[in-house]
């Protein structure tokens, strides 16, 4: 998995394309997508350590855009989806081999790569929590805002499936040992990162 050389100047990066791609636009389902990646990016801001004020001037741009995607309920169309059935398929691999490394040449790659994208998926989720909390802490009451809260009630709730699917799993991926610790060293700026990004930790430690 290719980890960019600066984590917080590539999610400003990606936060700038995005605002530039909702703002102007009228609201049209079909955006909800470029909402959804706005919260992830502003996530990874605060994740990488971007200072207060950035925090703050990326937070109220962000919620200026994202607000208009939340005059319903967005249901599961906002939040980063998290597939508990795939970290079960990787489990139940793993179950199988003992380790991604017992895999013979032909589905070892593909494995690994699954292995990858699942953590990057949940990596990716995290970063949505943190930039849902932003805009909650930022938003005065109103729909909008309960809407907001139900989409990170449910993106909780998803995680802890999702994580549970996943558990069987960390004992047996070695392969992504090296990775595992470059992403905790990534996020040094985020303290909180380390407890919550246990399955990463439990890669390093075992």
């Amino acid at each position: 998995m290719e980890l960019p050389d600066d984590p917080l100047a590539s999610a400003r990066e990606r936060l700038e394309e995005t605002l530039a791609t909702l703002t102007g636009v009228e609201t049209n389902p079909a955006m909800m997508l470029a909402a959804r990646n706005a919260i992830v990016s502003l996530g990874g801001l605060g994740r990488f350590g971007a200072t207060a004020a950035d925090m703050a001037k990326s937070v109220s741009r962000t919620a200026g855009v994202v607000l208009r995607y939340l005059h319903r309920d967005p249901g599961e169309a906002l939040a980063y989806p998290l597939l508990d059935t795939r970290a079960a398929a990787l489990a139940e691999v793993v179950r199988e081999h003992g380790d991604l490394a017992n895999l013979g040449p032909d589905d070892r790659p593909h494995w690994i790569e699954e292995a990858f994208e699942l953590f990057a998926a949940r990596d990716a989720c995290d970063a949505w929590l943190l930039g849902a909390a932003s805009l909650l802490r930022a938003i005065e009451p109103c729909n909008q805002r309960t809407h907001l809260e139900k989409a990170r009630e449910r993106a909780v709730a998803a995680v802890a499936r999702f994580d549970r699917a996943l558990e069987p799993a960390l004992g047996g991926l070695s392969p992504l040992r090296e990775a595992a610790q470059r992403a905790l060293e990534r996020t040094r700026a985020d303290t909180s990162y380390v407890r919550r990004a246990r399955y990463w930790r439990r890669l390093v430690e075992s």
